[in-house]
């Protein structure tokens, strides 16, 4: 376990960990841009092989379409078929079949015909003209029955006139006579589709590609040198496009090049998958470099490894020695530790804190001696207390045989007070016992000032063991003489207690000079020098929270009344 948990465990695991996510982030990041950079180029080369192949497909059906348009406007057979003879009409086919052989696709041209406008003569050149169905009117007009367009090539569809029912293209286009409108004639021509699509149908066995052509809404797949009908793979967006192909992401996740010549009608499409680095498309040297790149990159972290281990691990483990020695009571300095990086600070710091501890034991020691001593004085104090309560019981007789009963009672109430504020043993009193001490108090209070201070209390007998922090009232009693009745000359002072539902209340009141809310915090000047008003508002506080409240009135002139208000459930909470 401690292996396991050791820091330099923590180093190699944490430096492997990091380094290993790395590789695979930068492979992974790698690998998609050379796949991407792969699938560009060959989605660029694919596009430009196929659009080869389109505009040659594109530029025999243009050659084509230029025969056709030669013919239809030739003067000589607008002639002939203005005023129709069989001697000049038979004489013209030399020169038209002249026309059709020498154009450069006619391998692709299936049948050529030119006919009258009633259909009854025929003039036909091609491959299928003598190989084919007799031509005459209705074996004519069953053949132009799947044409879509006049005068261009429209759809795809299966010759009626062929014996082989191969598919073709044809366009019927007719022969006007511009002078007077009226139509001498037509002129019709078949493309082989088989012928046509050569180069494609080579294209396809060569790559092994997946090819369709669509044509006005039909599609076709390319397949074993012929075309079927087949349902192009639905695309779901475009992803790469340029001047003469789209490439878009079908729903089974591969990928679909679209070519579309100029001439409408029909368009190319080839179905491929996402090419990679390693799929052979643009791979070579790749594998290589992956491999050289994570060598470089474990040997990095071998690298870091090492220097982690020498710049953080014996730091640490020197730090963790001097800790074992510390535990052992051992608060040497170690001077081995104190280097000048982040680890030489923890090392002064724990050099320093040795230093403390031995100087705090130290203390310790000293400070147990000097508890003893200070024990054993206030055992040799505790006779002073004994001797004060003595001497003023043997004044307080010897008064009376003197017959000066006010000393004797003064000396019996100062040594009653004298005897309340040695016993400090308990933080609470009873309200009974608190206004005792008070009645003492007074009792000295009356021979000082005689007459000019009366005082009087009631308190009611339910509130008599309410518990109170000790010498609460005393301070304000002292404070309502100096400060209230002193400065004026004469006065009273009244203290009232009266128990409610849930709370009780305690009041003492002066008819002194007063004094105004800025001067409230200012301390007793007499037996409680250092306890003012707020110091009673905090021991409340402090014991009852805020179950008890001191509130003070006081008006220039009138007097001061002091309201003490303390809950009786946490009072009983304290006893």
């Amino acid at each position: 376990m401690k292996v396991i948990h050791s820091v330099r465990s923590r180093i190699l695991v944490l430096s492997t960990t990091l380094f290993v996510l790395l590789l695979i982030l930068y492979t992974a990041t790698l690998a998609h841009m050379a796949n991407r950079f792969s699938f560009v180029n060959y989605s660029q080369s694919t596009s430009s092989l196929l659009w080869m192949v389109t505009s040659s497909i594109e530029g025999d059906l243009n050659d084509i379409d230029s025969l056709v348009t030669r013919v239809s406007i030739d003067s000589e057979l607008k002639n002939i078929l203005s005023a129709f003879s069989e001697r000049s009409w038979r004489d013209y086919y030399i020169r038209f079949e002249s026309m059709v052989q020498s154009n450069p696709a006619y391998r692709a041209i299936d049948r050529f015909i030119i006919m009258d406008s009633m259909m009854e003569h025929f003039l036909q050149v091609g491959e299928s003209a003598a190989t084919g169905r007799p031509i005459n009117r209705d074996t004519f007009l069953q053949e132009i029955a799947s044409l879509e367009e006049e005068g261009a090539f429209s759809r795809i569809f299966t010759s009626y006139l062929s014996y082989g029912r191969y598919p073709v293209i044809a366009a019927l286009r007719p022969i006007i006579d511009y002078n007077t409108g009226r139509t001498l004639g037509y002129v019709y021509v078949s493309v082989n589709m088989h012928t046509l699509l050569a180069d494609l149908y080579s294209y396809q066995r060569m790559y092994s590609a997946e090819i369709y052509i669509e044509n006005n809404g039909t599609a076709y797949r390319v397949d074993d040198g012929g075309i079927i009908l087949s349902d192009i793979p639905q695309s779901s967006g475009t992803v790469f496009s340029t001047g003469t192909a789209t490439a878009a992401k079908t729903i089974d996740g591969r990928y679909i090049l679209t070519v579309v010549p100029e001439r409408s009608g029909f368009s190319l499409r080839q179905v491929y998958s996402a090419p990679t680095i390693l799929g052979g498309h643009g791979a070579d040297g790749v594998p290589v470099l992956l491999f050289i790149t994570g060598l470089l990159v474990f040997l990095i972290m071998l690298v870091l490894s090492i220097y982690l281990n020498k710049a953080i691990y014996k730091p640490v483990r020197k730090l963790s020695k001097r800790i074992e020695k510390i535990q052992q009571s051992d608060f040497s300095q170690d001077e081995d530790i104190n280097t000048d990086d982040e680890f030489g600070i923890i090392g002064r710091g724990i050099n320093r804190l040795s230093s403390e501890v031995v100087d705090l034991m130290d203390k310790r020691v000293e400070d147990e001696r000097n508890k003893i001593e200070l024990e054993y004085r206030m055992l040799q104090n505790q006779i002073n207390p004994h001797f004060l309560y003595n001497t003023f019981n043997a004044i307080k007789w010897m008064a009376t045989i003197q017959g000066a009963t006010g000393i004797g009672e003064m000396v019996t109430s100062l040594s009653r007070l004298m005897k309340n504020i040695s016993k400090r043993d308990d933080s609470l009193v009873s309200l009974k016992d608190e206004i005792s001490f008070i009645d003492d108090y007074m009792v000295i209070m009356k021979y000082r000032y005689g007459s000019t201070i009366s005082y009087c209390r009631n308190i009611q007998e339910d509130a008599e063991d309410i518990l109170i922090p000790r010498f609460t009232l005393q301070p304000i009693v002292e404070n309502a003489i100096f400060h209230g009745i002193e400065p004026k000359g004469t006065g009273a002072i009244a203290i009232v207690a009266e128990s409610f539902g849930d709370h009780c209340t305690i009041m003492v009141a002066d008819n002194g000079i007063g004094f105004d809310k800025s001067s409230e915090r200012k301390q007793g000047d007499g037996v409680f020098r250092n306890i003012g008003l707020d110091n009673i508002r905090q021991r409340l506080e402090y014991t009852y929270h805020d179950d008890a409240s001191l509130e003070i009135k006081s008006r220039t002139g009138v007097g001061t009344v002091c309201m003490i208000k303390i809950k009786k459930g946490e009072v009983r909470n304290h006893e």
